[in-house]
């Protein structure tokens, strides 16, 4: 893979229709600057800013992956991503007449085309890459969808799409290469669909820019000449309308002999696009889609943040522990005695954190609470589990280190057992709630599998200065 960031060397253009809109469009890639990321703007839209293609801006998947901010929407962005992706360009700002790129011929093909006559020019900067390190798995029970991401020195795929239709039924494809394989082996594969979809789509103005000369239609049902006659006025066609010996509207022969399932792995690169960065590691999918795809970055998003704070704190300490206590201490402003979580143990950034505090004979409380009856003060336990949640929160945001966490509220708080000198508590807390600095967290404190006290705390975070 490619060790730095890479843009394009000149502006270059291609036009035509959406997919599902149906609108004339024509799209610019222009250079950008180290650190850019892919950004896409719509011209039509007077004083529209950039819309970074990340999966935080992703707002629809029903058709296609849908990007947004500020109620101005791109739609079908996946191809083009594709397309930057499968370059491995990582910098470029894409303009657009209309708020769907062009469909072309259904692939991501024409992109690329485009994009090698303008040119790669590599940037003085390190590409950034997330290292997958352990198996990181989505799965779909009701629709029979896996998407697996395992370790592996590059970036690979092995995708499975399974139909009933005899036309397609089965099929299997792998990239090993990104760089050898993808412009010879997937990029033109086109997107693919069955004709009972498309008179739907098509019926409800869905695909006003979709036909057969953008599109493989498999032929799922019996069709009639009387239907036949139908659908050439349904596509505006002007040549007869057949049912091919292959199974496909017309006889259209397919570009590969899987055609389908390396678009599939097309659209997959396109998503995965939306991380903002490439990633290392094998993704093995089956029967997945847009919607999972997406799913499966949120995932690997939170995977990095996750690699991303540890980076930022961790510094030295075993793999078992993602934050020691000088860690926790660059993190919370909290001090001896005060500071009542030992480690973090688990943290997925914007959901849950982990910590543990061991409790010993030493800590100052005990001397008054209670002598010859040592007993942690039930507000001391809800206090460690406030502070783990300070962990989470202050990670949740820009500036760690020049925040303060003040909590607000507690509510349902109980104390189920006592906890004495010997105890090693298990600090368990979820974010229900976060935005614009106002938070909800469900917290457990746990003795050997035991709670001893729960609560659920409302909070603040604020800067230090306004503090």
């Amino acid at each position: 893979m490619l060790q730095k960031q890479r843009t394009i060397q000149s502006s270059m253009s291609c036009s035509g229709i959406g997919l599902h809109t149906g609108a004339p469009c024509s799209l610019t890639f222009h250079p950008a600057p180290v650190g850019h990321g892919i950004q896409f703007k719509r011209l039509d839209i007077p004083n529209s800013v950039p819309i970074p293609a990340i999966i935080d801006n992703v707002v629809d998947i029903s058709r296609g992956t849908i990007i947004g901010m500020n109620d101005i929407k791109i739609y079908t962005v996946e191809h083009v991503l594709a397309a930057l992706a499968g370059l491995e360009i990582d910098n470029v700002l894409i303009e657009l007449t209309a708020s769907e790129p062009p469909v072309c011929d259904g692939s991501a093909l024409p992109f690329i085309e485009v994009l090698q006559k303008a040119g790669f020019e590599e940037q003085d900067a390190p590409k950034e890459y997330l290292e997958i390190d352990q198996t990181i798995i989505y799965h779909n029970e009701e629709k029979g969808i896996d998407l697996v991401v395992v370790p592996a020195p590059a970036f690979r795929i092995t995708y499975m799409i399974d139909y009933k239709n005899p036309a397609l039924g089965t099929q299997y494809t792998s990239l090993y290469d990104l760089q050898e394989e993808f412009v010879k082996d997937f990029a033109a594969a086109r997107t693919f669909c069955f004709l009972s979809e498309v008179e739907m789509l098509k019926d409800n103005d869905l695909i006003k820019g979709g036909g057969i000369d953008n599109a493989v239609v498999f032929v799922d049902r019996e069709v009639d000449s009387s239907e036949l006659e139908r659908l050439k006025s349904l596509f505006a066609m002007t040549s007869d309308v057949i049912v091919g010996a292959n199974g496909i509207l017309n006889g259209r022969e397919l570009r590969y002999y899987n055609e389908p399932v390396r678009h599939k792995t097309l659209d997959l690169i396109g998503d995965l696009a939306l991380l903002g960065f490439p990633i290392q590691g094998h993704v093995l999918a089956a029967r997945a889609g847009h919607a999972a795809h997406v799913e499966l970055v949120r995932m690997l998003r939170k995977e990095y943040e996750k690699k991303k704070l540890i980076r930022a704190y961790r510094g030295k300490t075993s793999a078992d522990v993602i934050f020691d206590s000088a860690a926790i201490a660059r993190i919370l402003p909290h001090r001896y005695p005060f500071l009542l979580v030992d480690k973090i143990v688990d943290l997925s950034p914007g959901e849950k954190v982990c910590g543990v505090k061991s409790v010993t004979i030493n800590e100052p409380f005990f001397q008054g609470h209670f002598p010859g009856y040592p007993i942690m003060p039930g507000v001391l336990v809800i206090e460690a589990l406030g502070q783990a949640g300070g962990v989470l929160l202050l990670n949740s945001v820009e500036n760690p280190e020049g925040k303060l966490v003040f909590f607000t509220g507690m509510d349902k708080v109980r104390f189920r057992k006592p906890v004495v000198p010997g105890d090693q508590l298990y600090l368990k807390v979820e974010l229900d709630f976060f935005r614009r600095g106002i938070c909800k967290m469900r917290g457990k404190a746990l003795v050997n599998d035991v709670v001893v006290a729960e609560a659920e705390m409302t909070a603040v975070v604020r800067d230090k200065e306004a503090s």
